[in-house]
């Protein structure tokens, strides 16, 4: 055998090996990437079950915003769409530190004097602590960070970042956030939340504004077309129904807003109520 075939059979040799080193730890990067995906997935389910249970209210809102992300996103060429999919259901996680009597203020859109309006803008801050310490989550934090910053500055943080220097994910959420806030309530529609929303346009990326006045309200007269209204005792309430009226205890305390969409854990509430006799056994609802 010449000293060219021992090279070139060496060479092969070596080569081989090499590709089996690669496959190998391609393997195992593999499990490791799907291991911290498991993880990944089990902790955020962990925080919107945390949230479903500590604020119904609010993780309903969530529930709803993220139905909007996904329709306008593929129309906004949003380059990561699972970051604004998570972003939209754990937004108001802040929201747990909340007192119950300021978390309903939040809820309901009421007036806040000052010092309860700064402990509101600090919930995006305490979400964002609590979300950048999980991996691969930096994007979801930012975007929960600055969902409450005004396209021209205003907001929180009050870091002087404006503009296109907000990522475009919290942009997206500011006019999802203020539309479903502006559109709460019984009679209340996604008209009557743009209508609003149009007096203080210089908050709002224009470009993202427009394509959810476009794709929202072309989807509320779609819906409407497609939806039964029923009024239902709670053992025949599935999940996915919307309620057309506030549900409220004997105090007239708001549980659950009109315009919320129910959840198995939503439902299983409002069972356990009715055999407490906290609310009536019947409720009034949407459904496809």
């Amino acid at each position: 055998m010449s000293n060219l075939e021992v090279r070139l059979g060496r060479e092969k040799k070596a080569r081989l090996a090499a590709e089996t080193l690669v496959e190998k730890k391609s393997e195992e990067i593999y499990e490791a990437g799907k291991e911290l995906e498991d993880l990944l997935s089990g902790a955020v389910k962990m925080l919107t079950d945390v949230l479903a249970i500590a604020r119904p209210e609010l993780f309903q809102k969530a529930a709803k915003i993220q139905r909007w992300a996904r329709q306008i996103a593929p129309k906004l060429k949003v380059e990561r769409p699972w970051e604004l999919d998570l972003a939209a259901m754990l937004y108001p996680l802040g929201a747990i530190s909340l007192p119950d009597d300021l978390a309903m203020k939040y809820v309901l859109c009421e007036p806040m004097d000052a010092e309860e309006k700064r402990e509101v803008d600090e919930c995006s801050q305490t979400a964002y602590e609590l979300i950048s310490n999980m991996p691969r989550m930096q994007g979801v934090a930012e975007a929960v960070l600055y969902s409450r910053k005004g396209y021209d500055g205003s907001g929180h943080p009050q870091n002087g970042i404006q503009g296109d220097k907000i990522p475009q994910n919290a942009r997206i959420l500011k006019v999802l956030i203020d539309l479903a806030d502006r559109s709460m309530g019984s009679g209340a529609t996604r008209s009557d939340g743009f209508m609003a929303m149009a007096s203080r346009k210089q908050e709002y990326d224009l470009d993202i504004l427009k394509v959810a006045y476009i794709a929202l309200l072309e989807g509320e007269s779609q819906d409407e077309d497609k939806q039964t209204s029923l009024t239902l005792s709670p053992a025949m309430l599935k999940a996915g129904d919307i309620l057309l009226k506030d549900v409220v205890d004997k105090n007239k305390g708001l549980l659950l807003a009109a315009g919320s969409e129910l959840s198995d854990l939503s439902i299983k509430r409002l069972q356990a109520m009715v055999i407490e006799r906290r609310v009536k056994d019947k409720f009034s609802v949407q459904r496809r």
